[in-house]
């Protein structure tokens, strides 16, 4: 009998109250069937800007114990992240999708095999719903149809739409969601590959079963070709992450060329032949092979596009389309507007780096901090705020840390027009210089905003743009443990923290919303303990770079 066994069950939803309404009222006979002694608290982590999911899931008429967690950063992968940092404390999370029914045992089965397996993450079977009146082709397509595997069978990979994790093994491995793939998807394929890799195993529960309910809009031959190209774009793009170097990289494009156009080229002839024979059968999977042959080409070329774009989102189509598909083409292969975004080294590093400051309550306690670690940081500094507290920055660089420029005040780049822009930088870096002794090299854009003109106003400025791996969260408002997750899960060598010893305020001509006080010191005290308990130790920029060299991503925002 199971003691004290605590289960999160993680609800990723967007702007589908009435089937969250659904499967909320579904949940609590299906708690029912688990044993004595094991608890189950739902969170609804709500990936809508405009919090649609927050009067249902804070009502007080609800069947079962649920805590609204909302994150409105776009895309299930940021959704699926946030559900790992707010469930610390649970053993067990279990995803299931807004759009899902559980059927009987589902969470019950999940739980049963990971104890009599102890795999990292078991994974239910979905089975797709159709709507009456679907098309004969879609359901020729096999588009929608997952393969039901067997009992305890080891994975290479699984979907979240019904995946039950161990957390003690999670966080051990210090894994993540990847939230830079953002609208793309792909974040559960790439998330239970790295669990493999890190030595854990992903198994098939199939006595897990959760009813994936399809909408009619969905229910199309158009969709259904999208979805088998997505396909194609993800299996592309996850394998163009996990290579290790550029050579493996472009290995990994030329395989993904080669067997996309394998893949469209068998289409076809399957097209013709179900053409010929008046095979429906034929003619939908050859469709479905065409546009996985496509999208396999398009991810190796980066060219892929988000499977999950916002309503308000702008679409394209036709010319716009192509320019838009040949735009992206062009950034992946470009030498330019890549902004650093961590390091490649072998040494057990990590790279602190401190916004918006300095602060006379914040930084002298900071700095207190990384002396007691003999840790060192990289400062990104306001010359609004230099000018006022001239001895911290002689402090900072006395005691061996590094000084970067943040900008003239914290008005985004790319809010300036070109000419003043790039005399904004040139004038603040020079004034940063005379102040400091030291040749500043990096610039960190506030808000990360970047365009390509202001990629070429750095670089002619004669710095470097550095953006971040992961951030403490500690520009917004989010509980410290929150903070916490987000600055340490997933971290590896050659990271970069972004975190701040101040916020910019309209002095600093910042125009941001207020927050709740933070102790910036305790944040990153705490954060700093959690590094050390994996072995890994905060260095500036500079220090990182005498063991390693610069890792940089194509990076434009506005």
């Amino acid at each position: 009998m199971a003691q004290d066994l605590r289960i999160a069950v993680a609800i990723p939803t967007f702007r589908r109250p009435e089937r969250l309404a659904s499967l909320l009222a579904a949940l609590p006979d299906r708690f029912a069937e688990l044993e004595d002694g094991v608890s189950v608290e739902v969170f609804v982590i709500d990936n809508d800007p405009d919090r649609s999911a927050e009067a249902l899931a804070t009502s007080d008429d609800l069947p079962v114990a649920t805590t609204y967690a909302p994150e409105p950063t776009p895309g299930i992968a940021a959704a699926r992240q946030h559900a790992l940092e707010v469930t610390t404390g649970f053993d067990l999370l279990a995803f299931i999708d807004d759009d899902e029914v559980p059927r009987p045992n589902w969470l019950r089965a999940l739980v049963d095999t990971w104890r009599r397996t102890g795999a990292a993450a078991v994974a239910g079977h979905v089975r797709t719903v159709f709507p009456s009146g679907t098309d004969p082709w879609v359901l020729a397509s096999g588009l929608f149809a997952r393969p039901l595997r067997e009992d305890g069978e080891s994975l290479p990979a699984a979907g979240a739409g019904n995946l039950l994790l161990d957390l003690a093994w999670i966080r051990r491995a210090g894994i993540s969601f990847d939230a830079s793939l953002g609208l793309s998807g792909g974040e559960d394929t790439l998330f239970t590959r790295a669990i493999v890799r890190a030595g854990g195993r992903v198994v098939a529960c199939p006595a897990s079963v959760a009813e994936d309910l399809l909408e009619e809009g969905r229910a199309t031959r158009r969709f259904a070709l999208a979805r088998a190209r997505h396909h194609g774009q993800t299996q592309s793009v996850i394998e163009l992450r996990l290579a290790d170097g550029a050579v493996a990289r472009a290995v990994s494009r030329v395989r993904n060329l080669i067997k996309g156009a394998g893949w469209a080229v068998r289409g076809a002839r399957r097209q013709a032949s179900g053409a010929l024979t008046r095979s429906l059968s034929r003619r939908a999977a050859g469709s479905r092979e065409v546009q996985r042959g496509i999208g396999l080409v398009q991810g190796a070329l980066g060219a892929a596009a988000p499977e999950y774009a916002r309503d308000n989102a702008p679409r394209t189509g036709g010319i716009r389309a192509v320019r838009a598909a040949l735009s992206r083409l062009a950034r992946a292969f470009s030498p330019f507007f890549r902004s650093v975004t961590g390091v490649h080294t072998s040494q057990p590093v990590v790279v602190l780096t401190l916004d918006d400051g300095p602060d006379s309550e914040w930084t002298p306690r900071i700095l207190d901090e990384l002396a007691k670690r003999g840790a060192t940081a990289t400062f990104f500094v306001l010359l609004t705020r230099t000018r006022t507290h001239p001895e911290l920055v002689e402090r900072i660089l006395s005691e061996g840390h590094e000084i970067a420029l943040h900008g003239a005040d914290h008005r985004r780049l790319t809010s300036f027009p070109r000419a003043e822009g790039f005399r904004m930088l040139t004038e603040s870096k020079a004034e940063l210089e005379d102040q400091t002794g030291h040749s500043i090299r990096w610039y960190r854009p506030p808000y990360g905003a970047l365009s390509v003109s202001t990629w070429w106003a750095v670089r002619r400025a004669g710095m470097t743009s550095v953006l971040w791996t992961t951030s403490a969260l500690d520009g917004r408002d989010a509980p410290h443990a929150e903070r916490l997750a987000r600055a340490t899960s997933g971290i590896s060598s050659g990271a970069i923290l972004l975190a701040h010893d101040s916020r910019a305020a309209a002095q600093d001509g910042a125009d941001d919303p207020a927050i709740a006080p933070i102790d910036r010191a305790q944040l990153i005290s705490d954060v700093l303990d959690e590094y050390d308990r994996r072995g890994l130790k905060a260095v500036s920029l500079d220090q990182a770079l005498r063991s390693g060299r610069l890792r940089r991503r194509m990076v434009l925002v506005g």
